[in-house]
């Protein structure tokens, strides 16, 4: 969603106006008492950003590579090649005891390459939302808007495999029993081109490319298993609500979905953790778990299947300096059927491993590997691709844990000869590996 600097602006404003005096009579004395006040006090700054620079082998990395390589399933270390940013600022409205209203804003940037350009970067909302908390006196929060709500990702991978952000409301995490249950009613359309007709030709008719769908999610977490285990349930019905101009403008109608997850998260030692998931997809969400969905979109093309998916990551102490963090996921999409009337199945599984050795509280350094191979199987024929990458970097922050600079090289290599007539993966498609070498801040508060 592109949207104005306005609220940006507006903050930034707020952060140069002069210190604010007060005049305040005193009995004790004729003089006047200068008082300054803070004009952001109370406001909460936070958020994100990655930017940089790099080179390959032919110089522009937009060219040989784009944003990134298969970063959800390799790696995204040494594998991003564009410019993001979240920046958000919250304040508490009211405070009586236990009880608490806040609003959350935070806006997004995202420019698909390292020339950050001020006429190309589109803006988006990430939080645009009012909570009331505790009103119910469950230790939850109601709230409505535009929100990172729920969000469980692979941060390794930059891979959210449930829910991205979102619009709609709920009651988040009501004490109950020895977890929490959350409930919450959210949208997200379905992206289509309507500008070409069911018979391929150009259309002359005006049809909204965005499909209606709404959401129900339930979920229940925090519940206790065994020493340092907890499980999380969640279920989410996607509702397609397609109008009569987009049936038949397309042909068809859109396909309604469900997915069932279940999490189990594991402390190991003191500082790690491993996660262990299962989601299962059906109809219209068939396809998520092969294309790395984050179970909150309908895939309008699809008309009935179902499919599954196993992950497991986490970060786990090796040794005072060692760490290793992982991703394993396997996906299979099956019974696919398309409203073309294709038939098919997929399947993907991915690995990536990066181990950390701390030299000291301020640099560290990081290898990370990955690989993905991907088959699937349209009307009988098969298709498949493969992939790797291989990354060293160095990085110089201030304690663990905390925002770095980098300097990294990386090496790509893909097979994608059998895979929708694309061609190769870099280079504009003339070559089947590629290297980059370049400078990163990760930067998060």
């Amino acid at each position: 969603m592109k949207t104005t600097l306005l609220p940006l602006a507006v903050s930034v404003t707020l952060a140069l106006l002069p210190t604010t005096v007060f005049a305040t009579e005193t009995t004790a004395a004729a003089s006047k008492t200068i008082v300054a006040a803070d004009p952001l006090a109370g406001i909460d700054f936070y958020g994100y950003f990655r930017a940089g620079v790099a080179g390959g082998e032919n110089g522009s990395m937009k060219e040989a590579v784009g944003g990134s390589f298969q970063k959800n399933k390799v790696g995204r270390l040494g594998n991003e090649f564009d410019t993001y940013a979240e920046i958000g600022f919250g304040k508490e409205l009211y405070n009586a005891g236990n009880q608490s209203v806040y609003i959350q804003t935070m806006i997004n940037m995202y420019d698909g390459d390292s020339n950050s350009n001020n006429g190309d970067n589109p803006f988006g909302w990430e939080n645009l939302n009012m909570q009331f908390r505790n009103f119910l006196g469950l230790e939850e929060t109601s709230w409505v808007g535009i929100r990172q709500y729920n969000k469980y990702s692979i941060d390794a991978n930059d891979y959210d495999y449930w829910n991205h952000t979102n619009v709609g409301g709920g009651i988040e995490k009501m004490s109950l029993g020895q977890g929490k249950l959350s409930v919450a009613v959210l949208h997200r359309d379905i992206e289509e081109d309507n500008s070409i007709g069911a018979d391929g030709e150009l259309d002359s008719v005006d049809v909204d490319d965005l499909v209606d769908s709404n959401q129900l999610e339930l979920m229940y977490d925090s519940q206790p298993l065994w020493s340092g285990a907890t499980l999380a349930v969640g279920y989410k019905y996607l509702g397609a609500d397609a109008s009569d101009e987009q049936i038949q403008h397309n042909n068809h109608d859109y396909s309604d979905g469900q997915t069932v997850m279940a999490v189990v998260k594991q402390q190991v030692l003191d500082t790690g953790t491993n996660n262990t998931v299962i989601q299962y997809y059906s109809d219209g969400s068939a396809l998520q778990g092969v294309t790395f969905g984050a179970a909150d979109t309908l895939n309008g093309t699809v008309k009935s299947g179902n499919g599954w998916a196993l992950r497991n990551y986490g970060v786990i102490p090796l040794a005072k300096d060692w760490d290793l963090s992982h991703a394993i996921n396997y996906a299979t999409a099956n019974d696919v059927e398309l409203w073309n009337g294709n038939k098919g199945e997929g399947t993907t599984v991915s690995a990536s491993a990066k181990v950390t050795y701390h030299w000291s509280d301020y640099t560290r350094t990081y290898v990370e590997l990955g690989y993905f191979d991907d088959e699937k199987t349209v009307d009988g024929a098969n298709y498949d691709r493969s992939g790797s990458k291989y990354t060293i970097a160095q990085a110089l922050t201030y304690g663990r844990d905390k925002p770095e600079l980098r300097l990294y090289a990386s090496y790509f290599d893909s097979s994608s000869d059998n895979w929708d007539n694309s061609g190769s993966a870099f280079e504009n498609g003339h070559s089947n590996d590629t290297w980059a070498v370049g400078l990163q801040a990760n930067v998060f508060w």
